[in-house]
């Protein structure tokens, strides 16, 4: 099992600016090198992929080689990830995909698992050309990613949380991308269109401080506000009733909501459904209790005793059980942390 962990600000053995401008840099870029088409589906052409993703996928998949050549024919691989991690996760697969052909990824990959993890890729098309209407009009529960590829549904199991803005991050619901798109002309003052919210002057400090904000700003900028969608299966953790109300209550609620119900949704499906439902607007996240109310439904521990709890509840033990969905089974892992 290959576990890649999010984004963490406190690690400074990392170069957390350089890796957040990287993060940043998500400009659609084709998944396969135009010399390296040659026996591939004509659909795995058409894919786009977040461009600092790719490069970040591509070393670790260079440094992960030798123990997924290493493992036993008898025993499966596992990719699976939270925030960002759940993203390169779901990439790894694809470059082996893409690398070595869809049936040594059937014949070698159990599944990936991701939790709370944004969208990194579109599909361009003659008629689509800047994949812009992917979220519409395409029937059934196919993820066109995965299908691109000649790999199943099924193979990617995807786990959000409804108030998660990481979620929607780099697609046309994403509350977060207009926050930083809307400066005054000193390139520090947030929110110039709109009426004064309790985040601007905290924000304001920040990033008056911030020695590497501008060059984080002009990328993201440029780079950052994209139309991604979501890949594989897909299921919504549903908080308990009682917490739809006392968010809105408590002023500030940090407590890791418990998982009431846990419904599956098809990849073109999902982000609209949350935009409809789960309104996460950049008005709202704006403000101090609605920005952290959404984070805590992002952090980690909101995919990790929650779920297992959920699954020891519904199943009569701790740790991971099946969930019974329509005419599928849902595996729970173990927390990913």
């Amino acid at each position: 099992t290959f576990v890649l962990r999010g984004y963490d600000a406190s690690d400074e053995e990392v170069d957390r600016e350089g890796l957040l401008n990287v993060i940043c840099t998500a400009s659609p870029v084709p998944v396969c090198d135009n010399g390296d088409n040659e026996g591939k589906s004509s659909s795995a052409s058409t894919v786009r992929v977040h461009e600092g993703m790719l490069s970040m996928a591509r070393e670790l998949l260079r440094e992960l080689e030798t123990y997924i050549d290493g493992t036993s024919p008898s025993h499966k691989l596992v990719f699976t990830g939270h925030s960002i991690g759940g993203a390169l996760s779901i990439l790894l697969m694809i470059l082996l995909a893409n690398d070595r052909g869809a049936s040594f990824v059937t014949q070698n990959v159990l599944r990936v698992f991701t939790f709370g993890s944004p969208p990194i890729f579109e599909i361009e098309s003659a008629s689509n050309p800047k994949g812009m209407s992917q979220l519409e009009g395409s029937g059934g529960d196919t993820c066109s990613i995965l299908d691109a590829f000649d790999l199943p549904t099924d193979i990617v199991y995807s786990y959000n949380q409804p108030w998660d803005p990481i979620v929607r991050l780099f697609s046309q619901y994403d509350p977060l991308y207009p926050l930083i798109d809307d400066l005054g002309e000193d390139g520090y003052t947030p929110w110039v269109s709109g009426p004064s919210r309790t985040l601007r002057p905290i924000l304001k400090t920040i990033l008056e401080s911030w020695e590497g904000w501008p060059r984080y700003r002009d990328n993201a900028r440029e780079k950052l506000g994209q139309n991604y969608i979501s890949v594989g299966e897909q299921y919504i953790l549903l908080p308990e009733p009682i917490r739809y109300l006392t968010d809105r209550l408590v002023s500030v609620n940090i407590q890791v909501p418990e998982i009431d119900d846990i419904v599956q949704i098809s990849s073109r499906e999902l982000l609209p459904a949350l935009n409809e439902v789960f309104t996460l607007d950049t008005f709202r996240i704006s403000y101090v209790s609605v920005a952290i109310r959404s984070f805590v439904h992002h952090f980690y521990p909101a995919y990790g005793s929650p779920v297992v709890d959920y699954a020891g509840k519904i199943s009569g033990e701790d740790g991971k059980e099946k969930i019974k969905d329509n005419d599928s089974d849902l595996v729970l892992v173990e927390d990913p942390t």
